[in-house]
């Protein structure tokens, strides 16, 4: 467990395996931890590290304000540096800030996987007032996710992401900049941004499910 500085808080990286192959870095759904990568540490073959995202985990909560996926981008930015050149891994939330990572910064992150999780459809183009049966739904999904034994803890102002706002364009000039990026498909609704990365050439959709996908991009981490 290593904790770094990202602005005014402190984060915390853990090392779930070791080895000599390509580096991979987990960014976890909302209200949740490194641990969303814990059982699929051992399908890769290289090392593997997940991030505690701020408001998260053992990483620090930031005080006198909320937090946003550009602020959990720039914690995973931290954690990158320390670990060097990484493939990238996102649930949830932690899918959009791997994207924004990954076209910040193309030329240390030669591949990316975004996989389903808590968060995802957040970031919207607009306040949609039929959502809210769904957002009451997702609120008491991370009430009853952390009331778990096991549960790591989380600052429930993360939660405010859920009201943040973007174009639906927004997410094209990252994934323009990244390297490959597959998109784990299950059927299931995706955001706008995620809709929008659908028809780049550099987007190839993969199975929906964690461990399959995350082997089409282990192909592509040692093609």
């Amino acid at each position: 467990m290593i904790r770094l500085r990202s602005g005014r808080i402190e984060i915390v990286l853990h090392t779930l395996a070791e080895g000599s192959g390509p580096t991979l870095l987990g960014l976890h759904a909302l209200a949740s931890d490194h641990r969303d990568f814990s059982a699929l540490a051992e399908a890769w073959p290289g090392p593997v590290h997940a991030l505690d995202l701020g408001g998260h985990g053992a990483s620090d909560r930031l005080k006198g304000r909320a937090y946003s996926a550009e602020d959990w981008a720039g914690d995973a930015d931290v954690a990158l540096r320390e670990v060097g050149s990484a493939y990238l891994v996102g649930c949830g939330v932690g899918a959009f800030s791997a994207l924004l990572l990954a076209g910040a910064r193309p030329d240390s992150v030669p591949g990316t996987l975004l996989l389903p999780g808590r968060g995802l459809t957040a970031n919207g183009e607009h306040p949609d007032a039929t959502r809210a049966d769904a957002d009451r739904a997702f609120l008491q999904e991370c009430l009853v996710a952390a009331a778990q034994p096991d549960s790591g803890a989380f600052d429930p102002l993360a939660l405010e992401t859920r009201a943040h706002h973007r174009p639906r364009d927004y997410s094209r000039g990252f994934a323009e900049a990244a390297n490959p990026l597959l998109l784990a498909e299950d059927g299931t609704e995706r955001p706008p941004w995620w809709d929008e990365l659908r028809a780049l050439p550099g987007s190839t959709a993969v199975s929906g499910e964690a461990a399959s996908a995350l082997a089409e991009l282990a192909l592509l981490a040692t093609a």
